[in-house]
């Protein structure tokens, strides 16, 4: 009877792991295809810093010269980051945001840095930042006017990529402020897209085109993906919980649309990491990092570097966290349930792992339990016939053997996640 019996589950086992297949190879050759920009860039998503959320549109030098948009700044985070393992985990970018210009363009029409924020001007930052093995990153606008209201980029798509191309700038994050059509918007970043690509310089192409659409038309996102290396839906990332919880309910409400178009060369981005700010709680800043690398999203920190507590820096520079956002198979990962307040989200990973991250959305009361069936997970394939199961958050620890038949029971704080990586154990 013995003998009968383990006879019967091996079966089982086979035939669960040859639909389990068929079912993966359906998948993958539903998913439509979608030709990414055309320059090499962004295989993985964006990694580095970006001022903007930390110090906004900060001009005041004179009463605040440690926190204003500044050369000074920038060559001060740029140390940090080369110097204190920022650039060893992948955080590559320095980027600049708004309020770094000039309030008028040059006499031959080129954009200039304030000279009194920017003495040295923005091609000797960029060759600080590349000696540091750094890259810059830097701002301007599709329309009349920057957000903030310096000079806008429309009507000078050509000489502005020439002029970043000459500056040896890296990327450019590209606003859609102070449009007046649609059809500005659209033709405006489908002319930098080309203009950028035609100086040589490899200068990866952050986009804000679809945020700007979405009140009027929903997004062409195969069109976005030809253009963009990666592509702002929704609104600017504030330091609080309120915040990050909108990102993502957007986002799960329109992953439908979102998720399939992403992929290597192209990225949906959910706005900068606030993590070591002032406004998340441990469990909060836990939730944006893994919520973040199972989306595929760029990380692009904004904080201050010179003045962050070690569980922050811990947290960010977690390797096992960024290689699962770095994944090479670069798909993005989507919301599977949601019930009870908790949300179940999961991600397919190369070598056919899979992350899972398991968010407690209750905001009272203390620590829940939430169990799940682990044939639910990564379509089935996760763990079948069987799989080791890692957490890396909140704290790195083996939950051990599992079969495909298992369940798998987690503890999660309120308004924090576990993560967790699923690999094939045979």
């Amino acid at each position: 009877m013995m003998t009968a019996t383990v006879k019967l589950v091996s079966r089982v086992r086979r035939l669960g792991c040859v639909l389990a297949f068929c079912f993966l190879a359906l998948f993958l050759w539903g998913l439509p295809g979608a030709r990414a920009l055309d320059n090499g860039l962004a295989m993985t998503p964006t990694m580095g810093w970006l001022h903007w959320e930390r110090f906004m549109c900060n001009v005041n030098c004179q009463e605040e010269p440690d926190s204003c948009v500044s050369e000074k700044l920038f060559l001060q985070i740029a140390e940090i980051m080369a110097s204190d393992g920022w650039k060893d985990v992948g955080y590559e970018y320095l980027c600049i945001d708004d309020c770094w210009m000039a309030p008028e363009r040059d006499s031959e029409g080129r954009l200039q840095a304030d000279p009194k924020r920017f003495p040295g001007g923005i091609r000797r930052l960029a060759n600080y930042v590349h000696s540091k093995g750094l890259k810059l990153g830097i701002y301007a606008d599709v329309g009349n006017k920057t957000c903030a209201g310096f000079p806008g980029s429309f009507g000078y798509y050509d000489i502005d990529a020439k002029t970043f191309a000459d500056w040896g700038v890296d990327l450019l994050k590209f606003d859609g402020c102070y449009c007046d059509s649609i059809k500005h918007l659209a033709d405006g970043y489908k002319h930098m897209s080309l203009a950028l690509n035609r100086t040589g310089r490899s200068i990866v192409y952050s986009c804000e085109w679809p945020l700007y659409m979405w009140p009027i038309f929903k997004p062409n996102y195969t069109e976005i993906r030809e253009y963009c290396n990666h592509w702002r839906n929704f609104a600017d990332v504030y330091d609080s919980w309120q915040s990050i919880r909108s990102i993502l309910d957007w986002t799960t409400s329109n992953q439908e649309r979102i998720v399939p178009v992403a992929g290597p060369g192209g990225w949906n981005d959910p706005d900068m990491l606030v993590i070591g700010n002032f406004g998340l709680s441990r469990d909060q800043q836990i939730t944006q990092m893994a919520l973040w690398a199972i989306m595929a999203a760029p990380l692009l920190m904004s904080n201050d570097l010179r003045h962050i507590c070690p569980e922050a820096k811990a947290l960010l520079q977690d390797k096992d966290v960024i290689a699962i956002n770095q994944d090479p198979l670069g798909k993005q990962g989507y919301r599977l349930r949601k019930e009870d307040n908790f949300e179940v989200w999961e991600r397919p990973l190369s070598n056919l792992a899979w992350a899972v991250a398991m968010v407690n959305l209750q905001e009272i009361g203390g620590p829940r339990s939430y169990t799940i069936s682990v044939t639910s997970l990564g379509q089935g394939l996760a763990c079948n016939p069987d799989c080791v199961i890692t957490q890396l958050l909140p704290v790195k620890r083996k939950l051990g053997f599992y079969e495909w038949t298992s369940s798998l029971k987690t503890q999660v704080n309120p308004t924090g996640t576990v993560l967790l990586r699923l690999e094939r154990a045979s």
